[in-house]
């Protein structure tokens, strides 16, 4: 890392005012800190950020706090070690002492604090946008607050920036955000991958039930608990009458699970919506991905769909989806997103309707 971060005498010449240089180099910073934020809520706390609880203006706050907690943590020690951060590295940009030495630690913190409370506006609403307008302006000037009252200064490899620069900072910024879409993708998949026993399976269940927020709770057995905190995807208006989705696990004699199976039924008195469909998810997840070890781009419309009798296979799996319908049809036959069902007429009696979703190796 050092060398990526080493000293040229050359670099100790120059006065920095450059605002625009410097807030690309912050917002890259902060693009980072983000990511490592991003990786540790999602894959080792199982914090969802974008669904349910996570997606509210609670955690948003939250959120923000921890990515301020993290510069004021990680920049210090960047400034103190190797003088500079990985956005001002990348537009020539380094921190240093009036006398060209790098910073103290305790300087280095003080200057990120006076940066996040005067030069952010404590990431307050409307006044951050003020602070860094007017922060605009002062760096054109002279010597901004954080620098001038610790004593330090940022200095530049040359006054007028290399041409190169802009499109590494571009394709920086767009490999934080990949990594950041990765992180997302790798996270909604369950640990246990490949061939797995029935506990393995159920620990895989019960993880994409926490971490996607369905509510419900699989027991031991592979079977979904009485106890469901909500009825996940289980919607319906006017009186249509709700059923329980049953759910079966079957495993050869070494005790691995061989197929998933789920039977769900319901009538339908007026308008309701396909049940269970956090269920079938679920078992996508849990089950079928990870035993091909697969991402959730390889997830076909066709596989998804929750209103078409189908036969596919999903690397040697094999996925199968029946659908029985009684007096029902679509109440929008031409959206292959519309999946509320509604009676063929308003005298018809008995409506029903039935699905099996059922993933089995081959």
């Amino acid at each position: 890392m050092s060398m990526f971060f080493a000293d040229a005498p050359e670099m100790l010449t120059l006065s920095a005012p450059c605002p625009w240089r410097r807030y690309a180099a912050r917002w890259l910073d902060l693009l980072i800190y983000g990511l490592l934020w991003n990786a540790i809520a999602r894959c080792i706390f199982r914090l969802n950020l974008g669904s349910g609880f996570y997606a509210n203006w609670l955690f948003t706050l939250v959120d923000t706090a921890v990515g301020v907690l993290l510069m004021l943590l990680i920049e210090p020690v960047l400034l103190h070690f190797w003088g500079t951060t990985p956005g001002k590295w990348l537009f020539g940009l380094r921190v240093r002492a009036e006398n060209g030495e790098k910073i103290a630690y305790r300087t280095a913190f003080a200057r990120t604090w006076l940066v996040y409370t005067d030069g952010m506006g404590w990431y307050l609403p409307l006044w951050i946008i003020y602070k860094l307008w007017k922060n605009y302006q002062l760096c054109q000037r002279e010597e901004m607050p954080w620098d001038e009252e610790n004593g330090c200064r940022i200095v530049m490899r040359e006054t007028k920036m290399k041409w190169y620069r802009v499109p590494a900072f571009i394709l920086a910024a767009a490999l934080v955000y990949g990594a950041s879409f990765g992180v997302g993708l790798h996270a909604s998949l369950p640990h246990n991958r490949g061939r797995m026993t029935l506990s393995q399976y159920v620990d895989n269940c019960n993880d994409m039930q926490r971490y996607h927020q369905w509510g419900r709770i699989v027991r031991p057995d592979g079977t979904l608990g009485e106890d469901s905190s909500t009825e996940g995807m289980v919607i319906t208006l006017q009186n249509a009458r709700k059923e329980q989705p049953v759910c079966t696990v079957e495993t050869d004699a070494d005790g691995y699970v061989t197929a998933v199976e789920m039977h769900v039924e319901m009538d339908v008195e007026a308008v309701g919506y396909v049940p269970a469909t956090d269920v079938k998810t679920m078992m996508l997840y849990a089950y079928g991905l990870p035993h091909e070890k697969l991402s959730l781009l390889s997830l076909s419309s066709d596989i998804t769909s929750n209103r078409d009798s189908y036969t596919r296979n999903l690397g040697s799996l094999t996925v199968t989806q029946k659908i029985e319908m009684k007096g029902l049809k679509w109440l929008d036959p031409d959206n292959s997103e519309g999946n509320f069902l509604v009676q063929t007429n308003e005298n018809a009696k008995d409506a029903h309707f039935a699905l099996t979703f059922r993933i089995e190796e081959t």
